[in-house]
């Protein structure tokens, strides 16, 4: 005997009684009717019912005032009063009922109700299946759960998972929030909606736009992917994702982010970024940099490791911060520091922690310095302690003051004056008109007032105890041509708005004085 052969062919012989008996009809049961008699309807003899009249068909039974029942077919039409009621778990309510038992197909129309434990859907024509336990409706209907509200012109309710499938128009109303999708799949055991195609939140704070996702109502916990954009009055923010706790009010951006503040024109980019909305705090991360926009389109790019945006209780920008290997590019204005800090009150930028400026010509350091802007250009630059200015005279000479403090202003960003408070040291190379040298004057003062024109110092003016020398450069030492303190960061100077991320860039010949 071969077993192979019979083994199979007993499997196939328990395989199709198994077919046989799940192909096997249950029939529809009459169980009440107060009045019962032949009729004719659908060209057919029928049993015509009325009066509390109730059917049963496996654990789902189907009341009605009256019906039509094609018992040979097992199959009926039912009018007034429709209660499905499937194992006690689930109710259809409606009009008008047409169920096929053999398929277990129910069609319900005209107001139609189906409620389970959760949720509530109201429409004017659901198809329900009660072996696949799985309705859906095409001419618009309603859901409603103890958190929220939806509309659809299509849907599908799945019963075994309570999940619920909508298409077409489709609008979630919270108490916190409306939200409108092409797509959108919800479950009412836990609240939580996923969404395809394009879909918008709306609420009171704020407006989220994306193209798919998914939010937990209960929690108002979400997250966002291709294309999202949260807008607020003031503000805007893109991302490739985007995680939102509302009821923390805590975002988290991730990848090709751009956020732009409308009401002070700045734009922030990074790759990672928080928002902090109790607090008015975002801060951005990798590759992180920032543009405050001109009108003239001379804006100024800065850089950080770490940005930090804080905004008022009406998500008005209050305050920037750049730490971290911080650089800026403007035409007119470079900087490189560790600590910025912008003031969008009185457009003014403060610089701290080794801070370097370049503006035209000159470069200016101190332990702290602080710029003001006006009309998107520097206008008054405030030097604090340790004050340094030098202008590259030629290829070989420089140009420097010193000083315990400096305040300088500027005309049409380039530097027009420069006052020197405390302990004033200046090295100025003196030509005549033609440009033939003349000599150094090195001199020291309490005070003093520089003025420059467009090739550099124009004139110095000594105002408390001058000493002063003029002397012929051959007959100093290479030494003496530099003041306590130069050193020329020219090489770290950004040239271009691309250069603020290269911290730090290869070091150029420099005079063998002022190194280190």
């Amino acid at each position: 005997m071969n077993l192979p052969r019979v083994l199979s062919l007993l499997l196939l012989m328990m395989l199709t009684v198994a077919l046989a008996f799940g192909q096997q009809k249950t029939l529809v049961r009459l169980e009440q009717a107060d009045k019962l008699k032949p009729a004719q309807y659908e060209g057919k003899v029928v049993q015509m019912l009325s009066g509390s009249v109730i059917f049963r068909h496996q654990s789902t039974q189907m009341y009605c005032d009256s019906a039509y029942f094609f018992d040979d077919e097992n199959r009926l039409i039912a009018f007034g009063n429709i209660h499905i009621n499937d194992r006690d778990s689930l109710h259809i309510f409606g009009k008008v009922l047409k169920y096929d038992g053999n398929t277990g197909i129910a069609e319900v129309l005209e107001d139609v109700k189906l409620q389970d434990r959760k949720m509530t859907l109201t429409t004017n024509h659901l198809i329900y299946n009660l072996k696949t336990r799985v309705g859906n409706y095409y001419s618009g209907g309603k859901i409603i759960d103890q958190e929220n509200t939806l509309t659809s012109k299509v849907g599908y309710y799945y019963s075994r998972t309570r999940t619920l499938f909508f298409q077409k128009n489709v609008k979630l109303v919270n108490p916190q929030y409306t939200m409108n999708s092409d797509t959108l799949i919800y479950n009412t055991a836990t609240g939580t909606t996923q969404f395809h195609g394009p879909t918008t939140i709306v609420s009171k704070e704020n407006s989220i736009y994306c193209e798919k996702g998914w939010y937990n109502t209960r929690t108002d916990i979400s997250s966002y992917y291709q294309g999202t954009k949260l807008t607020n009055p003031s503000q805007s923010l893109i991302a490739d994702s985007l995680y939102y706790d509302r009821k923390h009010r805590y975002g988290k951006a991730f990848r090709n982010i751009q956020m732009h503040d409308s009401t002070e024109n700045i734009s922030i980019f990074g790759n990672y970024g928080e928002y902090y909305e109790t607090n008015g705090l975002s801060f951005f991360r990798d590759s992180a940099y920032a543009i405050l926009v001109d009108e003239e389109q001379d804006s100024l790019f800065m850089h950080g490791e770490l940005l930090k945006i804080y905004l008022d209780s009406n998500q008005k920008a209050q305050d920037f911060y750049a730490t971290e290997k911080v650089l800026v590019f403007k035409s007119d204005l470079q900087a490189k520091c560790d600590t910025l800090h912008y003031d969008f009150a009185d457009s003014t930028l403060y610089f701290k922690s080794r801070p370097i400026i370049w503006g035209s010509k000159s470069q200016i350091s101190g332990k702290k310095i602080r710029a003001q802007m006006k009309n998107g250009t520097l206008d008054v630059l405030f030097v604090d302690t340790n004050a340094f200015i030098l202008q590259l005279d030629t290829m070989e000479y420089y140009n420097q003051v010193s000083g315990r403090n400096i305040t300088a202003y500027f005309k049409e960003g380039t530097m027009d004056v420069a006052l020197v408070n405390g302990n004033s040291q200046t090295i100025y190379f003196v030509k005549e008109e033609d440009g033939t040298l003349v000599g150094v004057n090195i001199a020291n003062s309490s005070d003093l007032r520089v003025n420059f024109n467009q090739k550099g110092v124009e004139s110095l003016t000594y105002l408390n105890k001058p000493k002063a020398n003029l002397n012929p450069v051959d007959k100093l030492s290479k030494r003496a041509l530099y003041l306590k303190g130069f050193k020329d960061y020219e090489y770290w100077r950004p040239k271009t708005r691309y250069e603020i991320f290269n911290w730090e860039p290869a070091k150029s010949e420099l005079p063998s004085v002022g190194k280190g």
